[in-house]
């Protein structure tokens, strides 16, 4: 890193300059010629590679206790942009986790806020989030907000795996990133927990049945940081009446948001969840926004076109459980490549975080 100073050769400017950085100081007068910050770029991330890549990862990586191998097993997805930090975006890591049959990823929290949806299981498998332990369904959304408790099982005989979504990279950034073991906690009396998994306190369907439509007063619940599942049949049954009642947006097909049951708000303060429907054939208008977007195809094939221009942009060939991201302010739009089925995706972006801060706007080609 390089810095240009007021054009002078004046010792007593040089001397001060030189005072100022040996001081972590810096005169408002002096110009920094900063690192790039490069624009982050569209990318599409095969299922069939990131999946085979999982798959070997469980033959190699041991799942063990918290201070061994790895206290989860994932793969990140990782945008060629900034591929020193490991991350997909500046606010947003997605990751593939595998838990493999009778396998148990050890109970933790994190003030980074999670979220998993479930690609493959066999309806046995779970997470405990606070004591309650919500079964994990293909294509179920399972909330773990932050500081959180939570710990997953697969007591099936098939492979359990989802997608891990975390505001890590935002939490980072702002110095917030804490974490704690379940067995390195204290209850009231000051007594270490000592567990690697926490109790099963409540059933499947807890938080669902206490703070659906219908629900007692909440009181001083703390209405942001809500353990939720959404479950896919509900989710898939809202998009098909959608769809055969003609619901379909120029821009973005059939789309549901993800909201707080309480709030009606965002999913999560700093994480926006939604899933839109392609009838056959359909191709939306393209739009852009500040937010980034992560998608995964749940189903369908088809394409996205991203770009910083109107035309010309990355086109993205997408099928079946394929990952994708989208950047702040490129022009994008989508297409259902089939004429006789459906594509269906599901998307997260850091629109809450911009929202709160007046950063976000939205434009319509």
């Amino acid at each position: 890193m390089s810095e240009s100073t007021v054009t002078t050769l004046d010792p007593k400017v040089e001397a001060l300059h030189a005072r100022l950085a040996e001081n972590s100081l810096g005169g408002h007068w002096q110009t920094r010629q900063r690192n790039p910050n490069p624009k982050l770029v569209s990318h599409l991330w095969p299922w069939e590679t990131i999946y085979s890549c999982l798959l070997e990862s469980g033959e190699v990586i041991k799942l063990g206790r918290i201070d061994e191998a790895a206290k989860r097993r994932t793969v990140n997805l990782v945008n060629p942009t900034i591929t020193d930090l490991k991350c997909t975006s500046r606010t947003i890591q997605m990751s593939v986790q595998l838990v493999k049959p009778g396998e148990m990823a050890e109970c933790h929290r994190h003030m980074a806020g999670a979220l998993r949806f479930v690609v493959e299981s066999d309806g046995t498998g779970y997470t405990n989030v606070e004591g309650e332990q919500m079964i994990m369904e293909p294509g179920d959304l399972v909330l773990t907000p932050h500081w959180t408790w939570h710990d997953h099982h697969n007591i099936g005989n098939n492979p359990l795996v989802w997608l891990d979504v975390l505001d890590v990279q935002l939490a980072s950034h702002l110095d917030a990133n804490i974490h704690e073991n379940y067995q390195d906690a204290k209850d009231t009396q000051g007594n270490y927990f000592g567990n690697a998994s926490q109790a099963i306190i409540h059933t499947d369907g807890y938080c669902r049945e206490r703070f659906g439509p219908l629900r007692r007063p909440t009181g001083d619940i703390d209405t942001r940081f809500l353990p939720y599942t959404y479950k896919w049949a509900d989710t898939l049954a809202t998009l098909k009446a959608m769809d055969a009642a003609g619901e379909h947006d120029a821009y973005d097909g059939v789309m549901l948001d993800y909201v707080n049951p309480l709030t009606g708000g965002p999913t999560m303060p700093t994480i926006h969840c939604r899933v839109q429907l392609l009838a056959p054939g359909e191709e939306t208008r393209p739009h852009r926004h500040t937010s980034s977007t992560i998608y995964h195809v749940i189903e369908g094939e088809g394409g996205t076109v991203s770009g910083p221009e109107l035309s010309g942009g990355n086109d993205m060939g997408w099928v079946q459980r394929d990952c994708f991201f989208v950047p702040s302010m490129d022009w994008h739009n989508h297409r259902n490549t089939s004429k006789s089925d459906p594509a269906i995706l599901f998307s997260v972006s850091d629109r809450p975080v911009l929202q709160s801060f007046g950063l976000y706007i939205e434009e319509q080609a």
